[in-house]
């Protein structure tokens, strides 16, 4: 990512990893983490919104990854940001938004970790507590200028996307990274594209993307052509 990227992700940069289903977008978004908290003593925040913390956790375990390490030394903390969650504080007369109670748990463990790397996945569930698409903008304008305020940070947004069509989430962020995942003649191929990266220069070709053992591993000299 580093080559593909020119160094690396911008500090105070908030970048989109958009793709399908099994494309990867949670396994980068750990990985990054937890390099971040095992290389550079980088604490880091994973706001789940879909999967269970056991479940990440049995995820990054599969891939040789001790979460469990890193938040006892609290250079990781996994929030459960679940709206089952939520629901069951809502009963018990809790009064504020699903959108303000996510940002709101996202920013005091961030404050009190001096986060260096957050990510939140996924935009999918924040945006069905919306039904008008400008309200729901709005916000996401209001989350990425808050996470712009936390100093030397990197934040990443996960998104679900299922078609090509271009989404509001990649003009409002600082990049966006598309992790393919498509049918090709013998199987499925898994590609990563840098659509946009601002204040660096990035790569403009689709590289081949491969889940190890190990986690992702990128080819920053191999190419392939999917269109």
């Amino acid at each position: 990512m580093d080559e593909l990227i020119r160094g690396g992700f911008p500090k105070r940069s908030v970048t989109l990893i958009s793709g399908g289903p099994g494309s990867g977008k949670t396994i980068f978004a750990l990985q990054m983490l937890i390099s971040g908290a095992e290389k550079f003593d980088e604490a880091g925040v994973y706001a789940t919104l879909t999967e269970t913390p056991e479940e990440l956790r049995l995820d990054a375990s599969s891939f040789g990854w001790n979460i469990e390490s890193l938040e006892k030394t609290g250079r990781l903390a996994i929030l459960d940001l679940r709206p089952s969650r939520f629901l069951e504080l809502k009963s018990e007369g809790r009064t504020d938004s699903f959108f303000s109670w996510v940002w709101k748990n996202i920013r005091l463990k961030a404050e009190e970790t001096e986060a260096k790397r957050i990510a939140i996945d996924s935009l999918n569930v924040l945006s069905a507590y919306f039904s008008d698409e400008h309200q729901f903008r709005q916000k996401i304008m209001s989350l990425i200028e808050a996470l712009h305020k936390f100093p030397e940070c990197i934040s990443l947004l996960l998104f679900e996307q299922i078609t090509l069509e271009r989404t509001i989430e990649e003009f409002l962020t600082d990049g966006v990274i598309i992790l393919h995942y498509i049918p090709v003649k013998n199987g499925m191929l898994r590609a990563i594209q840098i659509l946009k990266m601002r204040r660096t220069e990035h790569s403009e070709y689709f590289h081949p993307l491969n889940i190890t053992r190990e986690g992702i591993r990128i080819d920053p000299e191999e190419t392939v052509a999917l269109f």
